[in-house]
């Protein structure tokens, strides 16, 4: 019994508290700022005609309008709203047909193995992700790979050689030579 008389009082609270929050829900609140009744030294103030008098709070104004946490405390100005690009009517123009032309930009030397008799350099291509190892005689993005020693690689395209070293730092004006001088 004692157990029924504890969970029915348990309820009833739980109920009371709910009544309670419901009409503070409802209930408006005014939250107008106040004076203080209190004069500088503590009194009250009173007015010559014996009313109490509130003192002038002044305009905030600006005070609202500057962000309190910013640290430059600054007034907010909205960016400007750049202008729409109009579009212009023109003509078509015919374009040529791409042509399979390897690119001018050679690849980039990442590494160089050399196992015995055997060397291969790590290359990627440009704007590529990853890398890849290449021997030499093979093509990689219209270059031909014609030489690879410890510090650089040699590739060869429509007759111009250029020479990519491991160590870019320590290359000279060896970055491109022509075939024909």
């Amino acid at each position: 019994m004692t157990g029924k008389f504890a969970a029915l009082a348990v309820a009833a609270i739980v109920a009371g508290l709910v009544a309670v929050n419901v009409a503070l829900y409802d209930t408006p609140v005014d939250i107008a700022p106040i004076a203080s009744a209190k004069g500088r030294d503590g009194g009250m103030m009173s007015a010559p005609g014996g009313s109490l008098q509130i003192p002038d709070a002044g305009d905030f104004s600006e005070t609202f309008e500057r962000p309190l946490f910013s640290p430059t405390r600054r007034k907010f100005v909205p960016e400007p709203v750049a202008p729409q690009p109009v579009e212009v009517a023109s003509m078509a123009v015919e374009q040529p047909a791409a042509q399979n032309v390897a690119p001018a930009v050679a690849p980039s030397l990442l590494g160089i193995s050399i196992d015995g008799g055997s060397a291969k350099a790590l290359l990627q291509i440009a704007g590529a992700d990853g890398a890849s190892w290449y021997g030499n005689g093979e093509t990689v993005d219209g270059w031909t790979l014609s030489a690879i020693d410890k510090n650089q690689a040699v590739l060869e395209r429509d007759g111009k050689t250029t020479r990519i070293s491991l160590y870019p730092a320590a290359q000279d004006d060896q970055s491109t030579e022509s075939a024909g001088q």
